[in-house]
């Protein structure tokens, strides 16, 4: 799968680093939910962890075939990592 970066994100990311999103995509163990943005368009909020564990979020747009946009990326919240903990406990 080939992820590209949203042109302008870079420059917005906040709370996030660019490796830990990078590290975030390529955990094995990441619980895909699919979200609706604005205007009803789909995307794919990644729940998994960065290499030190850190639990973030990532939002992906798909492209076509194995190919997807990151659009966003965000620490977890406390009750979203309460939840990822307890689909990692019931996923292990």
């Amino acid at each position: 799968m080939g992820y590209q970066w949203m042109p302008g994100l870079m420059a917005i990311l906040r709370d996030v680093a660019e490796h830990e999103v990078t590290q975030a995509l390529n955990n094995p163990r990441r619980w895909p939910r699919p979200v609706k943005g604005q205007h009803g368009i789909p995307y794919l909020a990644i729940w998994t962890r960065t290499g030190t564990g850190r639990p973030i979020i990532v939002v992906l747009r798909h492209l076509g075939g194995l190919d997807s946009m990151i659009v966003a990326a965000k620490p977890m919240t406390t009750l979203e990592a309460a939840q990822l903990e307890q689909w990692e406990q019931d996923h292990a």
